[in-house]
């Protein structure tokens, strides 16, 4: 029997370092047991009507953007979901583990939903998104 691999073999990681670009942090550590993982990038739109229009139309506006993620609680995890529950500035990256490219960003966490199912242990839902600082940058891909 032939075993197929599922999914996407991407990597979620975290650095308490902060860069303005993102991509160029030290330190980021892999997140043991992350997966569902998800990078959502979505451009909003902007009315640019005039009178002169019969049709209402729009223009691209900001970039809205969120990394979400769920965490097995364990020891090796431990130090990263008091992170996110003390809502921590973070650098997060969610990678493609053969090539190290993907997004990174200068992040808080927004969500942090426990769980206790009957197996697998306590888990963490999480979702980040891009906050301003005067040290950390905006989303990049690199």
């Amino acid at each position: 029997m032939t075993t197929v691999p599922v999914g996407f073999d991407g990597l979620l990681q975290f650095s308490t370092n902060l860069n303005a670009n993102p991509s160029s942090a030290t330190g980021l550590a892999d997140i043991a047991g992350a997966r569902d993982v998800n990078a959502t990038i979505s451009v909003n739109s902007a009315e640019v009507t005039d009178r002169d229009s019969r049709f209402k139309r729009y223009c691209p506006s900001m970039i809205e953007c969120e990394v979400t993620a769920t965490v097995t609680y364990k020891a090796a995890t431990k130090a990263f979901i008091q992170k996110c529950i003390d809502r921590d500035l973070m650098t997060i990256a969610v990678l493609h583990s053969s090539g190290g490219q993907g997004l990174y960003m200068t992040a808080q966490c927004f969500t942090s939903d426990l769980s206790t199912p009957l197996e697998d242990g306590m888990t963490i839902s999480l979702s980040f998104c891009p906050v301003y600082d005067s040290v950390g940058g905006a989303p990049v891909w690199a």
